[in-house]
């Protein structure tokens, strides 16, 4: 039923009331439909997320999950469970029916079955070797990567083809070969491209492609390095701004979220984010970015490469190579902009270190990346780069440490009972968790076999307090640094990921091989 059809129980709008939101689009007014009938939300909450969808630029599902009004696991459950239902009927287009109400029953959303993308992209892209010419072919191969969710595309130079590879949720997946007798028209295809010089094979060289997809622009960078058998080409592909979504979504809970959102209004200090290559730590500053960029704050970023382009922020990219702007240089050029919030793309050496700490001595909120293995560790490193105690006491609000885990895959999730060894492992009470349920997955087509689709993010926050200003002041080792900010409510990495394993996000052969016990 349309909105405006609707009986209402509430009083006529006064002339000084919010005015209503426009309509929504058929995708959201079937999902707004479909959680209301089943008792997930209320008419309220959904004109509230409304709201909050049209003043920050987000679709109705990415502000129900922004305001935390329903978990990411609990809506992927229900659309799992939906796309389960609609691979049981000869007709798939039909609506199911609706569950019946009552205890143990679960609601089903109408979504679009995207793991049908996964299931079909091997033979898909097969066929199409056959019967298209190679520069379809390739466009076909970028488009059905970003439909797969991966991060990079791998073309490997073989004696005898071409092997092409997605790294999808951080693991390689065996997509596609192709014949020698088309492998080098297709590898000239992607380097011209990306204006790339497709005679020089010997060296290395670095480019970038712009394509459109779903009618937005994607950023593909694009690295080529010679083999023996011939050239090998990377291809990372950089998401979009709209997927930078809140705290909540990248895998904090709601404490940490919390935190975070009191740290990132501070007028002056430093928030760090630490952890290995690869572990969301961008998409954390931009998700902190995003919720504090305005109108009245000149936000400035020195990035290598600019990942998102974020209007009203003026950001700009630095290099290596000779001729471009270094890190340092850069940054030192910024700070004479007169900056109110800087984010440093990441700390790679001493300078860079001193004049971000400097900054955020003198009034500006800096946020940036660095390696460490943990929050205690990162002051450790910062000491390295000769960064005295008595500036990083004085500078640091926080270092956030985090890691990515892989979320198992809700088609083929099983409950199994973990034993007494297990569960002492994770450090936990057999008697308190006596009868507890884990989960895994057995491998399906939609998640490649795996038992794992997407990923989310496991956090440890150290809030720089009084305590902690002290010790780290006069420089004291990590280890007890570490001791300190437990017994102050930190929540390492490690009971974050026991969490996770508990919640059933993830599994512990997962937590294990991201985050060290």
């Amino acid at each position: 039923m349309h909105p405006t059809n609707a009986p209402s129980s509430h009083a006529a709008p006064t002339a000084g009331a919010a005015p209503e939101p426009a309509a929504l689009s058929s995708e959201d007014a079937v999902l707004a439909a479909v959680l209301v009938k089943n008792g997930v939300l209320t008419d309220d909450q959904i004109q509230e997320a409304r709201r909050f969808g049209e003043e920050h630029r987000r679709d109705l599902k990415q502000a129900i999950l922004e305001m935390n009004l329903i978990s990411p696991e609990r809506l992927n459950q229900l659309a799992f469970e939906r796309l389960r239902a609609l691979a049981q009927t000869d007709e798939p287009e039909a609506p199911a029916p609706a569950a019946p109400e009552g205890p143990g029953t679960t609601a089903i959303l109408i979504l679009p079955d995207r793991n049908q993308v996964q299931r079909d992209v091997r033979k898909e892209l097969q066929d199409l070797t056959q019967t298209v010419p190679v520069p379809a072919l390739v466009g076909q191969i970028l488009e059905r990567a970003i439909d797969c969710r991966a991060t990079d595309i791998h073309f490997d130079s073989l004696d005898n083809g071409l092997r092409v590879r997605y790294r999808i949720d951080g693991q390689l997946q065996d997509i596609l070969f192709i014949e020698s007798a088309v492998a080098a028209a297709a590898l000239s295809r992607v380097k011209v491209m990306s204006n790339l010089n497709i005679v020089e094979r010997r060296h290395s060289q670095d480019g970038r492609i712009t394509i459109m997809y779903n009618s937005k622009p994607r950023d593909l960078r694009v690295a080529t390095f010679p083999t023996i058998y011939g050239e090998k080409i990377v291809i990372r592909i950089h998401e979009v701004l709209t997927d930078v979504v809140g705290f909540h979504h990248l895998g904090m809970n709601k404490s940490q979220a919390e935190v975070m959102d009191r740290l990132i209004v501070q007028p002056y200090g430093a928030v760090l984010v630490a952890g290995p290559v690869g572990a969301g730590k961008t998409s954390t500053l931009y998700n902190c970015l995003e919720r504090i960029n305005s109108p009245l704050r000149n936000v400035m970023t020195i990035e290598d490469p600019i990942e998102h382009r974020m209007p009203g922020v003026n950001q700009t990219q630095v290099g290596s190579n000779p001729g471009e702007m270094t890190f340092s240089e850069g940054l030192r050029a910024l700070l004479r902009q007169d900056p109110d919030i800087v984010m440093i793309g990441e700390i790679r050496d001493e300078e860079t270190a001193r004049i971000g700490i400097r900054a955020a001595l003198t009034g500006v909120l800096v946020f940036s990346t660095l390696h460490g293995s943990d929050a205690p560790s990162t002051i450790s490193n910062l000491y390295n780069f000769g960064i005295p105690g008595y500036q990083l006491s004085s500078s640091l609000l926080a270092i956030v440490s985090q890691r990515l885990v892989r979320k198992i895959c809700p088609n083929c999730r099983v409950c199994y009972t973990p034993d007494e060894k297990l569960l002492l492992s994770l450090e936990l009470d057999p008697d308190e968790h006596a009868g507890a349920q884990l989960y895994r997955g057995t491998g399906c087509p939609a998640c490649f076999q795996t038992g794992y689709i997407g990923r989310t993010g496991v956090f440890e926050i150290m809030m720089i307090g009084e305590e902690l200003r002290d010790l780290i002041f006069q420089q004291i080792p990590r280890d007890v640094l570490r001791r300190v900010a437990v017994d102050l409510g930190m929540r390492t990495l490690k009971q974050s990921a026991v969490d996770k394993i508990l919640e059933g996000v993830t599994t512990v052969e997962e937590v294990y091989r991201v985050v060290s016990f």
